[in-house]
């Protein structure tokens, strides 16, 4: 309840004595707005010129702390604004005795959204000037990567702060330029798009596992639809890097529509690389079928809608993939299918993917573990496999 809350000065800026200096108080007149301006205001003149009265009474008592709030906003034209908005609405100049009953409900309402800033601005509230640049820290830190969409509920989540703040923040930023508003009117970071050089990452990418032993010298590639779902892209862009590495010599034509790995193929590189011991993070994670299959869905999604996760919780999902992967591989290689070629492959390509899914932006990084996460489902549906075949319950 309202007489419950506890009481909270507002901020010293404002405080100058001739303020009122609770929240509590604001949240009783907007309490006490909520009875003005409805069925009763509208039962007779008198009681509309009660209400009428009333509400200017609320009003004016908070003008001025709104007017305060306007001024500390100087830094953030967006939150300015919104100030200015709010006050020129319930300030304006009280309905006349023949008003409707709608203009006086509206005037109302205007009201009471004065005071419900007011009271979300009561201290310990974080200014917009703050936000913005806690949200240009995540850009210049990479955790927001070039190119990639900005969601306020997403930025909200991650900075634990007022969706309204954060959508205020992020007016600011695109107006200075740090962030680009495209004609649909969502926010993205400026810079290339994920995936603007995708032909010459997956270049890079394919040639680092044919080093590693996933596809070897005289090898055929898999199909292009298998090849995009393990490589989670689309097939335009394959399509452009399959034939810069042909160009290159890396690749050859093996008949109409596939291609292998020419044997003598320019590729250097090692061997793929053991998985290391878990890490603190992965171990205890959930490597039942469920916990692999969602966390699986979760990494694939995180590339699929380009959203950046924050890099805690991406380094869970690494150490997470990698246990499972771990866990999985060893399953695997204890079965019956040990000799067969296609679980050996997957089971590489999830190593070679493992060793490398660190990369130097967190866009690559988050495209490396999408790829990890198709690899480990791949071992997972061998092992359910093996399981049927062996008559066992499927894991």
């Amino acid at each position: 309840m309202i007489g419950q809350i506890e009481e909270r000065k507002t901020s010293s800026a404002c405080g100058d004595g001739s303020l009122p200096a609770t929240r509590f108080e604001i949240l009783l007149d907007l309490r006490r707005l909520g009875h003005a301006g409805g069925l009763r205001a509208a039962a007779s003149p008198a009681a509309a010129a009660i209400a009428r009265d009333r509400v200017q009474e609320y009003v004016q008592r908070w003008l001025p702390l709104a007017e305060c709030r306007r001024r500390e906003a100087a830094g953030s034209p967006a939150d300015r604004d919104r100030w200015s908005r709010l006050i020129a609405a319930a300030g304006r100049e009280k309905p006349s005795t023949d008003a409707s009953c709608e203009e006086l409900a509206l005037w109302v309402s205007d009201a009471r959204e004065l005071l419900r800033a007011l009271t979300a601005t009561e201290p310990p509230f974080v200014p917009i000037v703050t936000v913005s640049r806690r949200i240009a820290q995540q850009i210049a830190s990479g955790a927001y990567a070039p190119g990639s969409p900005l969601s306020a509920h997403k930025i909200a989540a991650d900075l634990q702060l007022p969706l309204d703040s954060v959508r205020l923040a992020l007016s600011d930023l695109a107006g200075s330029r740090t962030i680009e508003v495209q004609p649909t009117g969502r926010m993205r970071v400026p810079g290339p798009r994920p995936g603007g050089d995708r032909p010459r990452q997956l270049v890079s990418f394919v040639r680092e596992l044919a080093a590693a032993g996933v596809y070897p010298p005289g090898s055929v590639l898999p199909n292009r639809t298998e090849l995009a779902r393990a490589l989670v892209t689309s097939k335009v862009p394959l399509a452009v890097a399959l034939r810069l590495l042909v160009e290159e010599g890396t690749l050859e034509p093996a008949s109409q529509r596939r291609l292998r790995v020419r044997r003598t193929a320019p590729v250097a590189g090692s061997a793929p690389r053991p998985l290391v011991e878990p890490t603190e993070t992965a171990k205890g994670t959930d490597l039942t079928a469920a916990g692999i299959q969602q966390v699986a869905r979760e990494a694939v999604a995180w590339w699929s809608t380009r959203l950046a996760p924050s890099p805690s919780r991406l380094g869970r999902s690494i150490a997470h993939l990698t246990a499972a992967g771990d866990h999985l591989a060893k399953r695997v290689q204890a079965s019956s299918t040990t000799e067969d070629s296609d679980a050996k492959r997957v089971i590489i390509r999830m190593r070679a993917i493992a060793a490398t899914v660190e990369q130097p932006t967190i866009d690559l990084t988050i495209w490396r573990t999408a790829c990890l996460a198709t690899a480990v489902r791949d071992l997972h549906s061998i092992v359910v496999q093996d399981d049927e075949a062996a008559g066992r319950n499927p894991a």
